[in-house]
């Protein structure tokens, strides 16, 4: 049997610790393509869902309605994350430059040479979309649910979900160049 988040939340809360455990299978990957999104690193980024779902365990007696956990995890989710990049610029900054770190690692070896560059761009083109858009983008793109779906978890209407994905869309295909291609 599938159990609903609001299910597993309150399992959780009644001590069910392996309840939670499914939550964080459920939502791992979202969360961790948000701080993805974000400019972190791989491994950055596994730290800022690890904290993210430390900090749900941690305060989950606070989420008054187990329904919206989605969107009160997400939004653990974009503080943890905004902390995380706050913090990162506070050590560049007081870094000298023969104490900088070696550039960043190349993306996972499983990607084809000629995509990683491509990966790069795409994530590095949703960082600078409104946080709104953005998980409505990796949740229908990346987790693959429907609009109707993408609704129900954020409890938004439908009518904003789709405009968010329209809106996202747009400025994704005019970063791409794919806008002035079309019209040409």
């Amino acid at each position: 049997m599938a159990w609903t988040d609001a299910e597993l939340v309150l399992k959780t809360r009644a001590g069910d610790r392996e309840a939670f455990g499914k939550l964080v299978e459920r939502h791992r990957r979202t969360v961790f393509a948000l701080a993805l999104q974000r400019g972190f690193q791989d491994a950055e980024a596994d730290d800022v869902a690890q904290e993210v779902f430390v900090n749900g365990f941690k305060y989950l007696g606070s989420l008054s309605d187990p329904e919206a956990f989605p969107r009160w995890l997400y939004g653990i989710a974009s503080h943890v994350a905004a902390d995380a990049a706050r913090n990162r610029k506070r050590r560049r900054d007081g870094v000298g430059l023969e104490q900088t770190a070696e550039p960043a690692a190349a993306p996972p070896a499983a990607w084809p040479v000629d995509q990683q560059g491509e990966e790069r761009r795409v994530l590095r083109a949703l960082s600078e979309l409104p946080e709104d858009q953005r998980l409505v983008l990796t949740l229908r793109y990346l987790e693959g649910l429907s609009p109707k779906e993408i609704a129900e978890r954020l409890g938004e209407p439908r009518g904003t979900v789709r405009s968010r994905l329209h809106h996202g869309l747009n400025f994704l295909q005019t970063a791409f160049g794919l806008k002035a291609k079309a019209a040409e």
